[in-house]
């Protein structure tokens, strides 16, 4: 494994790039930076191995030079060893903008104790796209991470389990007092692998390619995921996704949406969770649930539901005093989505702490309805999308709800049009009635386990405070 330097301090700006923006010290938590620096292998596929649909990838480590690296890692973690559930998320994060997107930060790693770790693993994360340097890690503060350096994309794979080994229960520094220690001493148990989107594409290949080997996770939570992974080498054979142009394919290597599933021979639980967006790109992919498996998605939820949240965009703001322009969110109907499924991100976590630890699977939930051929999402009278898991605000609506494409360009925040006071007041004849079936919903959605207390109290009380009919 490489080696760790930090905590990092300093730089033209002060802060580390992507640092939270509330105050963790008021909910006991402490954030900090390292830096990992080493050699990383890069992988091929084994001479007899394919790109499989059941994602069994055999690969090996290429015979030349082990790629030379130096990166960087977020560390945000209890201040006090009692409350250090032992857990830790490693999230790889998302460069698909051409910056370091570090995803929002699930309440429930906060309340079950639990420890984050946003991982640098590729090159753009650091260097920026081509004609946009600035907003790469060594283009906004040169000061800070101009040592910063990965060759490419392949050495993500073992960059990833690096950090994870950094973070983990056999780390140098865990016993050696002497060596750097990014956990402050805690006792790590079990460590997760967290990615939504362009990193879910990762994560899958990393499941399916690179967990046989490295046995390093504990078990993956792979979000808003279209059912197609990354080549473990760029270069190498394998399918390529048609719709990504080809001078941005060395920077977006993925596979067409729907082309593999995740892999059934590993002892390894994964959780597959997507909105709606992902639902017509998945279907092929889908697989039965199994004691090592679960497949969870949400109907009328977008991929970008909700935007990039409160969090994350007060982060933006501050690093570069303007949101970064960003392709492919601008809605193509209607406004932007608002049905933000953070709860049921929660509740997906929840019940992995208890999975990985050897306890029940996570509840299984119900799945999008398709029909006709080809087949197309159904939908109900109001044009919402059936079956699936129906947050309280889609199971009891008051608007329309989209998140899959209405036609072929994609559409990555879907839409929410809210129906019109004529269609409020037939469905709900008094606010009573509305806050009463709601309720029912949520109640629904706790006996259902894609809701906890904690997020269900939050939705009850809006409830009763939003005035309908």
């Amino acid at each position: 494994m490489g080696v760790v330097s930090g905590p990092i301090v300093g730089g033209s700006h002060g802060w580390a790039f992507g640092a939270a923006s509330r105050d963790l010290s008021s909910l006991g938590y402490v954030e900090e930076e390292y830096f990992l620096e080493g050699e990383a292998a890069q992988f091929a596929l084994a001479h007899d191995s394919s790109y499989r649909h059941d994602g069994r990838w055999d690969v090996v480590v290429r015979e030349h030079e082990p790629s030379a690296f130096r990166t960087r890692f977020l560390v945000r973690r209890p201040i006090d060893p009692a409350r250090f559930s032992g857990n830790v998320v490693v999230h790889w994060n998302n460069v698909s903008l051409g910056l370091e997107f570090l995803g929002r930060m699930s309440e429930e790693i906060y309340a079950s104790g639990s420890a984050w770790v946003g991982a640098s693993v590729q090159k753009v994360g650091l260097d920026g796209f081509p004609g946009a340097e600035a907003l790469g890690l060594r283009g906004w503060d040169l000061e800070r991470y101009g040592t910063l350096s990965i060759l490419d994309d392949d050495a993500s794979f073992d960059i990833f389990t690096q950090i994870a080994s950094a973070v983990g229960p056999d780390r140098a520094g865990a016993s050696v007092g002497a060596i750097v220690d990014p956990m402050g001493g805690l006792t790590v148990t079990r460590l997760l692998a967290m990615g939504e989107s362009q990193s879910a594409a990762r994560l899958a290949t990393y499941y399916n390619a690179i967990q046989p080997i490295s046995q390093r996770f504990d078990g993956f939570l792979i979000t808003v995921f279209g059912g197609g992974g990354t080549r473990v080498e760029a270069a190498g054979p394998g399918p390529s996704l048609e719709a990504i142009p080809p001078e941005l394919r060395p920077f977006m290597n993925i596979m067409p949406f729907g082309s593999h599933t995740l892999r059934a021979d590993l002892p390894t639980p994964a959780l597959v969770l997507n909105s709606e967006t992902e639902g017509p790109w998945y279907r092929t992919a889908r697989q039965p649930d199994t004691a090592t498996f679960r497949f969870w998605e949400m109907a009328g939820t977008a991929h970008l539901s909700d935007g990039v949240g409160e969090e994350t965009e007060a982060a933006l703001l501050r690093e570069f005093g303007e949101a970064p322009s960003i392709p492919l969110i601008e809605p193509l109907e209607g406004p932007p989505n608002s049905l933000s499924y953070e709860p049921v991100v929660d509740a997906a976590l929840h019940h992995l702490w208890s999975w990985v630890a050897g306890g029940e699977p996570p509840p299984a939930q119900d799945r999008l309805d398709f029909a006709g051929e080809p087949p197309e999402l159904v939908r109900d009278e109001y044009g919402n999308a059936t079956g699936g898991i129906r947050l309280p605000d889609l199971a009891v609506p008051t608007a329309r709800h989209r998140g899959a494409s209405a036609g072929e360009a994609p559409d990555l925040v879907g839409s929410s049009v809210p129906f019109s006071a004529e269609i409020l007041r037939q469905l709900y004849p008094s606010h009573a009635d509305y806050v009463a079936r709601y309720n029912h919903a949520v109640e629904e959605g706790l006996a259902r386990g894609f809701l906890l207390e904690a997020d269900a109290t939050r939705l009850r009380e809006r409830a009763a405070a939003t005035p309908v009919p």
